[in-house]
């Protein structure tokens, strides 16, 4: 497992990426495995992915994505693109001479993996989404969401410095809030279990004492201080501008796809969870209007953090996956 304490510092795009990797003992697989993380996550989210994929001989990749970890923040907004987010793909590859990659994307990381199937599906051998169904946008995301779960959907919040100032002002109270198992009674992800505009509001329920939170956080006091840590130095700014960049996201893919979307064609693994009531695995059933060759999976007893509440599980099914997809 690699030292996420001590990561390479590469230049992409003159961008500076901190990026993990841990190679197999013999001679690797011709493609790597590039792994994306999510909001609020870091590479070190996969920690528990890299030794079992390394094992099966995968060169195995993550990197702190621009604006958090030990990644370059950027000062505008419009540094933390898609666009530019996956030219930082396309330049992870070329920095290290590979033509192709399987991709997966976890959270928002799965906005990474789509998007390169998308627009580079030549640099993908495969890709597969953890939590991250995927859809065309009819409209704007921002106007979507407010008009299908109203004016307190978490994308409407992200868009605020009050956001912004909350989650500063304490990161391990950040994260105690947001990783969190289910019990029996929900999350803060979601108390009612449904995808309903109240679990699609979630994020307001931050400003209420915390001894309301249902669920039990599922990081270790070591796993929770290495997040707040992290967070606590770049701040929260980078990876919520991710989603402030959603309605750009937007016009560049009516500019380029103004006629629609064309279909993925390569190999697509869709992980849902059981108990992931936000990113709900129901929505992967829409991927027969996208993908030509995707499955689906749902993970037992999971919320949203699929690869660290059940890594197990996750890794037994991406390994199945892998034999058949990159053999």
């Amino acid at each position: 497992m690699p030292d996420f304490n001590k990561p390479s510092i590469i230049d992409v795009n003159g961008v500076k990426l901190a990026v993990y990797e841990q190679r197999p003992q013999g001679v690797a697989k011709p493609w790597p495995l590039i792994l994306c993380h999510g909001m609020p996550e870091l590479a070190y989210s996969w920690r528990h992915q890299f030794e079992p994929l390394a094992a099966a001989g995968f060169h195995v990749i993550a990197v702190d994505m621009r604006g958090v970890g030990h990644s370059q923040v950027l000062p505008d907004k419009t540094d933390y693109t898609l666009a530019k987010r996956l030219g930082d793909m396309c330049g992870l590859l070329d920095h290290f001479d590979y033509q192709q990659a399987v991709f997966i994307g976890h959270d928002f990381g799965g906005t990474i993996v789509w998007g390169m199937g998308l627009y580079y599906p030549e640099r993908v051998k495969a890709l597969c989404a953890c939590n991250s169904p995927f859809a065309d946008m009819p409209m704007n995301p921002l106007d979507l969401y407010n008009q299908l779960y109203g004016p307190d959907n978490y994308f409407a919040y992200f868009q605020t410095q009050a956001c912004e100032a909350k989650f500063n002002e304490d990161p391990a109270r950040t994260f105690r809030f947001y990783a969190r198992r289910d019990t029996g009674q929900g999350t803060n992800l979601s108390r009612s279990r449904q995808h309903d505009a109240e679990s699609i509001a979630h994020v307001h329920w931050i400003h209420d004492d915390e001894s309301t939170w249902p669920g039990e956080v599922l990081l270790s006091d070591e796993e929770l201080d290495y997040y707040a840590s992290a967070y606590g130095a770049t701040g929260f700014g980078g990876a919520l501008n991710w989603y402030r960049c959603l309605p750009l996201d937007y016009e560049h893919q009516k500019r380029v796809y103004p006629d629609g979307l064309p279909t993925i064609t390569v190999p697509v693994l869709a992980v849902g969870s059981e108990l992931d009531f936000i990113a709900a695995h129901h929505f992967y059933d829409l991927l027969d209007g996208y993908c030509s060759d995707w499955k689906k999976v749902v993970i037992e007893n999971a919320g949203h953090w699929t690869q660290q509440e059940q890594p197990q599980a996750l890794n037994a099914v991406l390994l199945e996956w892998l034999q058949t997809v990159a053999p």
